[in-house]
């Protein structure tokens, strides 16, 4: 079992020892910064890493004494992953600490230097919508079945963005196979019910818009915004 790194030390043994630098900013990020809420700590020694390349899934030390080691990542709304010690578990918690801060473009630019992969592509497609790069969004979720709760995530994106662009009927095929599946998560399946009302509200009709609004009110009677959207139809 390897004990905790003493977060006193870490920044010293990355000065003192060459080799041990990068898993001593990995371990201080992850284990002491981010904790700590330093943000600002945590985003120099991410970006670093980042940028130097460091791939912690090579590092010996990583491979002999963690290789099981997983993390724990809410990456976007109702999708938590759990990421291997590896590049794309730095880059995407840089990126998500680029997004906490405001600086989408910084975060775009990390997640568009990965790997491609369902899990970055959920990343990309949240921070694509923050922008209203619609183009973008629909060109990312092309073609996607519901096989997973990062497809339904990324279908609902789908959705927003035709409807957005001023396509209310693929909005609503994109919307239609992100509730295909009912054992996705709870609040996947309420923002596909949301976001489709607003699309039936965009096109006038309010009825179908009531009907979602209400389904989602029956389960969770405090999502956020529900009360302003059902304000919608009083007289």
């Amino acid at each position: 079992m390897i004990a905790r790194p003493d977060a006193n030390e870490l920044p010293r043994i990355g000065t003192e020892f060459e080799q041990a630098r990068p898993i001593a900013a990995l371990f201080e990020a992850t284990l002491t910064a981010l904790p700590r809420g330093d943000r600002p700590r945590a985003l120099d020694l991410l970006s670093w890493l980042f940028d130097t390349g460091y791939e912690p899934e090579s590092d010996e030390f990583v491979r002999k004494y963690l290789p099981a080691a997983t993390f724990n990542l809410p990456i976007a709304e109702g999708i938590d992953v759990m990421l291997p010690l590896d590049r794309d578990f730095i880059g995407l918690l840089l990126a998500e600490i680029h997004q906490e801060q405001g600086n989408l473009p910084s975060a775009v630019d990390v997640i568009e230097r990965l790997e491609p992969s369902t899990v970055s592509a959920v990343s990309l497609a949240e921070l694509y919508a923050a922008q209203s790069r619609w183009d973008e969004v629909v060109e990312l979720t092309e073609g996607l079945k519901n096989d997973d709760a990062a497809a339904t995530y990324l279908l609902i994106q789908r959705g927003i963005a035709f409807r957005e662009q001023g396509f209310p009927d693929a909005a609503r095929e994109a919307f239609k196979e992100a509730l295909r599946v009912r054992s996705r998560p709870t609040e996947l399946r309420q923002r596909a019910l949301i976001e489709r009302g607003l699309t039936y509200l965009s096109e006038g009709k309010r009825a179908m818009a009531r009907k979602d609004f209400e389904k989602v009110l029956a389960e969770n009677s405090n999502y956020p915004g529900l009360r302003e959207h059902l304000a919608n139809f009083e007289a």
